[in-house]
């Protein structure tokens, strides 16, 4: 007597469906009619499925945020910097990036105080200066800014004592003045 091998009742159990048309709970499909469904179900290769899903297309943002930037509003300002500082949907431009992100900066921007704290931090867009790159990144700390209250110590770290003294003194004086408007 010839031995079943220990696969086939759970082949026939998955063959079952396309050799008994009236089993209870499957449609009758022959075989090439559930081939050709597998076929128009199957999603896309991998590469064809990322493609349609990505897109460079920042043309309806950038205008938004070109138009509130313009009108002065500090959300524009920023995001508008941050496009020209990604290279999304416009030139990567880190000074047109500092510029924007400057104007949002002056109106207490977080987000942007950071970036430009950052921009000046290794200087791209504008001339490297740790101590405008620590003023700025405190400032954004001070608003409870995450990544600015992780990164201000380690900005402090890489100043000199003169550097530290500076930026410490011009703090103050922001603050100052800062204070001397609210009266």
């Amino acid at each position: 007597m010839k031995k079943i091998p220990a696969f086939f009742p759970a082949f026939m159990l998955l063959l079952m469906p396309f050799f008994s048309p009236s089993a209870e709970g499957f449609s009758s499909v022959t075989l090439p009619q559930a081939a050709l469904i597998d076929k128009m179900t199957a999603p896309p290769p991998l590469p064809l499925l990322l493609a349609q899903n990505v897109t460079d297309d920042y043309s309806e943002a950038i205008i938004w945020y070109r138009q509130r930037a313009e009108q002065g509003h500090a959300d524009g300002q920023y995001y508008l910097g941050l496009m020209y500082a990604m290279g999304k949907g416009l030139p990567r431009d880190y000074k047109k990036a500092a510029m924007w992100y400057r104007k949002a900066a002056e109106q207490g921007y977080p987000d942007a105080q950071f970036d430009l704290g950052r921009l000046y931090a290794v200087g791209e867009g504008v001339e490297q200066d740790l101590v405008q790159a620590y003023i700025l990144i405190t400032l954004a700390a001070r608003q409870g800014h995450k990544k600015a209250l992780r990164t201000k110590d380690f900005m402090a770290m890489q100043m000199s004592p003169q550097e530290m003294e500076e930026a410490q003194e011009l703090l103050m004086r922001l603050q100052q003045k800062s204070q001397e408007g609210h009266d």
